[in-house]
């Protein structure tokens, strides 16, 4: 790869990464949410009951802004706080939605995003789409990879 491809890509991909924000923000309005919320109830939805210091780290915030997080998620119906058997100065994060129900609640917002992925992903083969899977999946594990990095340093100043 060229340094001006490398370039290209490196502003492409913050372009990406911008729309990718502005667009959750879009859909936590949706929800009645800002957009932190929004990405908390996304991981509490895909990874399912968790604690609250389970998603602190996942999220890489201090368990006192997940608290006020849980709160909103909470107020909203998103969410409810379970005594952890396991540990009692602890709480799980239960969620009372799907992923499907949130969906419903976007309504035409979420389908016309479906619609217009699938048509750009029409425009490829097979391969080709597999090749850009497999890309955004390494995408996302560089960018998981240099969050952490970014979140630890920050942590030791």
């Amino acid at each position: 790869m060229s340094q001006e491809d490398s370039a290209s890509g490196i502003v492409l991909g913050k372009e990406f990464s911008t729309s990718l924000v502005l667009f959750q923000e879009a859909i936590a309005a949706r929800l009645g949410l800002n957009a932190t919320d929004y990405r908390c109830l996304e991981v509490i939805l895909r990874k399912g009951q968790m604690t609250a210091k389970a998603l602190a780290e996942e999220i890489h915030l201090t368990t006192g802004a997940i608290t006020g997080i849980v709160d909103h998620l909470e107020k909203a119906g998103y969410v409810e706080r379970l005594e952890n058997p396991m540990d009692r100065r602890s709480i799980i994060i239960r969620p009372l939605i799907t992923h499907r129900e949130v969906e419903k609640k976007l309504g035409d917002a979420m389908s016309s995003y479906r619609a217009a992925i699938s048509k750009v992903f029409g425009k490829y083969n097979a391969d080709q789409t597999a090749a850009i899977v497999d890309f955004l999946a390494e995408f996302v594990k560089v960018l998981k990879a240099q969050t952490s990095r970014l979140a630890d340093s920050s942590t030791r100043q």
